[in-house]
């Protein structure tokens, strides 16, 4: 039953996105009408279009609802499997405490998306999204997030340019990145990513 395969893969309130869905011995027409029959009957619920979830109902809070944030998550950044994508701007900013704002539009960079940026709606979250220079993959995904926010530091950091760089090298020697890790992505670098990484002194606190 298409139930069971939907709970043992998925289980309740995580994102099910119908263009991914291959189910063995059903053509696509054959999932899509599947589906609409298990939204009818209440086993699914539709979160947006193409999103579908699981809802598990409580008896403190009724039917469950799913986080935006969790779906985006899932459709740009990484699955249970593989990275994709990464979080930058101004919510990144926010993440190491460099500033206390927090954007109305979460910025994300992936490889879901083949234009230089666009902005999309999803459960009703506005997300800024494009393309990288280089394929996002696991071994490199951190590193990338980190040199989009040194070009980036100054437009949205609120502290004062010593403690901006004192924090953004504790989390450089946090994640121990490498000078092959940066050799690697220095194709990526732009103008202002270098310059920052020398003038601030990042780029002798890589390890060898």
């Amino acid at each position: 039953m298409l139930e069971k395969f939907l709970l043992e893969k998925f289980g309740y309130n995580k994102p099910i996105f119908l263009n991914e869905l291959n189910i063995q011995n059903m053509s696509e027409n054959a999932v899509r009408q599947a589906i609409k029959r298990l939204v009818s009957c209440g086993f699914l619920k539709r979160y947006d279009t193409g999103i579908y979830y699981i809802p598990k109902s409580s008896e403190i809070f009724g039917t469950s609802y799913l986080d935006p944030y969790t779906v985006i998550i899932r459709k740009y950044v990484k699955n249970d499997n593989t990275t994709y994508g990464y979080i930058t701007g101004a919510s990144f900013a926010n993440q190491l405490g460099l500033t206390t704002q927090m954007p109305a539009i979460l910025e994300i960079v992936t490889n879901k998306e083949a234009t230089n940026g666009r902005t999309v709606t999803i459960g009703g979250q506005s997300v800024r999204i494009k393309c990288p220079a280089l394929t996002i993959t696991d071994s490199n995904v951190s590193i990338l997030q980190f040199l989009d926010i040194i070009s980036q530091a100054n437009k949205y950091s609120e502290l004062s340019k010593t403690d901006m760089i004192k924090r953004l090298k504790s989390y450089l020697k946090k994640c121990q990145f490498t000078q092959k890790q940066l050799s690697d992505v220095a194709s990526t670098l732009t103008g202002n990513a270098a310059k920052n990484l020398i003038e601030w002194g990042m780029i002798y606190e890589f390890t060898s």
